[in-house]
C-alpha cells in the first residue's frame, strides 16, 4: 500500500488550530464621525461586507488581514467629503472567541476649494438655464471640497446645455488639483456650448387619428429655440387625451438641418373601450351602484363618448358626454351633456334634467371650463306634500388649480376652485341671480407621520326672489366633505323645513398620525352654516379611521354636532383624494 508524504498527511490537523481560534467578530464600533461619513467609510470597509454567517467563524489571519486593511479603506471613504488626512486608530477587543474592532477616526482638516473657474463659451454663457446652474455651482470658494457634490452640479450644467439645445457642446477643461499640505483644491471647468438647436417639425407614428388631429398640441413653432421643457408639455398633452398607452418622444438633431431639430413621436392606441361596473358606499349617498361605459374615440377624429349610471339611496344620477377635441385654444374639449339627477335631503327629493354644452381648457396651471346650462327641476316635500317647478337658463364658468407632492396622500398640497354662474329671464329662467363660489385646500406634513388639513368654503349668492332658485342651485352645508356631525345638506333649515341658503360659509381643521404605513387616525373641528341672513356657526368635532387602501384613502369618522342643545353622534365613511 503506498505511503503517503508526511506534508499531507499533516495538511488536516495543522488546519485545526486555525479553526478552533477562529473569531466571532462582533458589530463595528466606529467613533469620531457624523452619520454622513459614518455611513459613507462603512461602504468602503472590508469589515462590514461579510455576510452574518462569515462573522461567526472569522480565522485570525482573516482578522488581522481585515485591521490592517481598515485604516486605508476609511480613508477612502472620507476622500470625497474632502478629508485627507484622516488618522485611524484601530483596536481589537477580545472577549473570549468574540472580537470587537474598534475604529477611533479623527477626519482631520478639510480640504477647501481655493479657486474656482466655471464657464461657457458663448451663445450658451447667455442662456439663462445655464447662467442659473453656473452661479449656483457649488462647492464654492472657502466650501469643503465634496467631490459627489462637485459631479452633481459638473452633470447640472452639462444636462442644462442638453436641455435647451446645445448638442454640440464639448467640455474642454476638467480639472480638479488637490494640493494636500495647502488643504486646498483649485477646480477649472469649462464648455464650449456650440450653437443651440432649434425645434422642428413633429411627425406622429402609431396613431388611430387622422393626420392633423394632434398637431394643435405641439406648443412651438417649428423655428423656436430648442427646449425640454416644450417636449415635457407635448407629452403631458397627449397623455391627457387618453387616446394612448405608450407616448415616446425623440428629438432627432442627428437628423437637424441647419439645427432644426425634427421630433418623433411614437404611440400606442389605448384600449378602445373601457366599461366599470363596481359598488359604492358613503355616508351621503347610501349604498349603491355604479355603472360606466367609455369610448375614448368614436372615430378618427378623435370625439368621444361617455355613458355614466349611478343608483344609490338617496342619491342617483344618468349622465352622457359627447367630447370633440378643441386643442387650437387652450388643449380643451367641447362637451354636450345630458343628465338626470334625483337626489333625497332631509325632507326633500329632487329630480333635476341638466343639459349643457362646455368649453374647457387649461391656462398657466389653471383646468378651466365655460359653458352655458339649461336646467328643469321637481321639488317634493316631505313635510307639505308641495311639488314645485323650476327652469333656470344660465352660463357659468368655473377654474381649479392644484399642486401637490402626491396624487392621493400628499404632505404638502395646495388646491382652490372658483366658480361663478348668472341666471337671466331673457334667457329664459325664471329669476335673474348671481352666484359665486370658491373652495380652498392646504394639507402640511408635520414630522414624519402626521398631517395637517385645512379646508375652506365660501359661497353668495345675489337674487331678488330667493324662492324662484332651484334648491339645487341653493347652498347648504353637512355631510362627509363639509360639516361632519351633521347630515347631507342637513345645514341649511328653516323653521324645520330645508329650504337653503343665499350665502355658504365652512371651515374644517384636520391633525392625522399614521401609525403604520396604512393605518392611521384623526382628530378633527367642523364648522359651517348656510344662510340669509345672520351666520350661526354649526360645529361639528370628531375622530376617525384613515386607511390607505389599494382603492384610494378611506375615511371612518365619528362626529358630533356639539353645538346643538341635545348633541348626538354621526357616523361618516367617505372614500377619495385628500386633494
Amino acid at each position: 500500500m503506498p505511503r503517503a508524504p508526511l506534508p499531507w498527511v499533516l495538511l488536516p490537523f495543522l488546519a485545526l488550530p486555525s479553526l478552533a481560534h477562529a473569531a466571532d467578530l462582533q458589530p463595528l464600533q466606529l467613533t469620531g464621525l457624523d452619520p454622513e461619513l459614518a455611513a459613507n467609510v462603512r461602504a468602503h470597509l472590508s469589515l462590514e461586507s461579510m455576510s452574518a454567517a462569515q462573522r461567526t467563524r472569522v480565522s485570525e489571519t482573516r482578522l488581522s488581514y481585515l485591521v490592517r486593511a481598515a485604516p486605508d479603506e476609511v480613508r477612502q471613504g472620507l476622500e470625497p467629503f474632502g478629508y485627507y488626512d484622516a488618522v485611524v486608530t484601530p483596536e481589537v477587543i477580545r472577549d473570549g472567541d468574540k472580537v470587537t474592532v474598534r475604529l477611533a477616526v479623527v477626519p482631520g482638516e478639510p480640504v477647501r476649494v481655493r479657486a474656482l473657474d466655471v464657464g461657457v463659451s458663448a451663445p450658451g454663457v447667455d442662456d439663462e438655464l445655464v447662467v442659473q446652474r453656473l452661479v449656483n455651482f457649488s462647492p464654492r470658494v472657502g466650501e469643503i471640497f465634496h467631490s459627489g457634490l462637485y459631479e452633481v452640479n459638473k452633470a447640472g450644467i452639462a444636462r442644462a446645455l442638453g436641455e435647451h439645445g446645445y448638442f454640440d457642446a464639448e467640455l474642454r477643461t476638467h480639472r480638479v488639483n488637490v494640493t494636500r499640505a495647502d488643504h486646498a483644491a483649485d477646480i477649472a471647468l469649462s464648455w464650449d456650448s456650440g450653437e443651440r438647436y432649434r425645434l422642428g417639425a413633429v411627425t406622429f407614428e402609431g396613431q388611430q387619428l387622422r393626420a392633423g388631429v394632434l398637431d394643435p398640441l405641439v406648443p412651438w413653432q417649428s423655428g423656436e429655440p430648442f427646449d425640454q421643457l416644450r417636449l415635457l408639455e407635448l407629452q403631458q398633452s397627449l397623455v391627457d387625451t387618453d387616446f394612448f398607452s405608450g407616448i415616446n418622444l425623440q428629438p432627432e438633431p442627428e437628423k437637424a438641418i441647419d439645427h432644426v431639430v425634427p421630433v418623433t413621436v411614437t404611440l400606442v392606441p389605448a384600449k378602445r373601450s373601457v366599461y366599470n361596473l363596481g359598488l359604492r358606499y358613503g355616508t351621503d349617498s347610501g349604498a349603491g351602484i355604479n355603472a360606466r361605459l367609455e369610448r375614448r374615440w368614436l372615430n378618427d377624429r378623435g370625439h368621444k363618448l361617455l355613458l355614466d349610471l349611478n343608483i344609490a339611496q338617496f342619491k342617483s344620477n344618468f349622465t352622457a358626454q359627447y367630447k370633440i377635441p378643441a386643442f387650437r385654444w387652450l388643449d380643451g374639449w367641447l362637451t354636450y351633456s345630458a343628465s338626470l339627477r334625483e337626489e333625497e335631503i332631509v325632507d326633500l327629493k329632487t329630480q333635476t334634467v341638466d343639459v349643457a354644452v362646455n368649453r374647457s381648457g387649461r391656462w398657466r396651471g389653471w383646468n378651466l371650463l365655460a359653458g352655458l346650462n339649461y336646467k328643469r327641476e321637481r321639488a317634493d316635500s316631505f313635510i307639505n306634500d308641495q311639488h314645485d317647478y323650476y327652469t333656470v337658463v344660465f352660463p357659468s364658468v368655473w377654474g381649479q388649480w392644484k399642486t401637490g407632492d402626491d396624487v392621493n396622500t400628499p404632505r404638502r398640497a395646495l388646491g382652490l376652485t372658483v366658480e361663478a354662474r348668472a341666471g337671466s329671464a331673457s334667457l329664459g329662467s325664471d329669476v335673474d341671480f348671481l352666484q359665486m363660489r370658491a373652495e380652498g385646500r392646504w394639507i402640511r406634513g408635520l414630522g414624519i407621520d402626521n398631517r395637517l388639513l385645512l379646508r375652506g368654503e365660501l359661497g353668495t349668492t345675489v337674487v331678488d326672489d330667493f324662492t324662484r332658485l332651484p334648491p339645487s342651485l341653493r347652498f347648504y352645508a353637512g355631510g362627509d366633505h363639509s360639516v361632519r356631525g351633521y347630515g347631507y345638506k342637513e345645514i341649511g333649515t328653516v323653521d324645520g323645513e330645508l329650504f337653503g341658503g343665499k350665502h355658504l360659509v365652512v371651515a374644517s381643521a384636520e391633525f392625522e398620525h399614521m401609525f403604520t404605513p396604512v393605518w392611521g387616525a384623526a382628530v378633527f373641528v367642523d364648522a359651517g352654516d348656510a344662510f340669509d341672513g345672520n351666520f350661526d356657526a354649526h360645529i361639528g368635532f370628531g375622530a376617525g379611521l384613515r386607511w390607505r387602501s389599494p382603492v384610494g384613502p378611506v375615511r371612518i369618522d365619528i362626529a358630533s354636532d356639539v353645538s346643538e342643545d341635545d348633541p348626538g353622534l354621526r357616523l361618516h365613511i367617505s372614500v377619495g383624494p385628500d386633494l
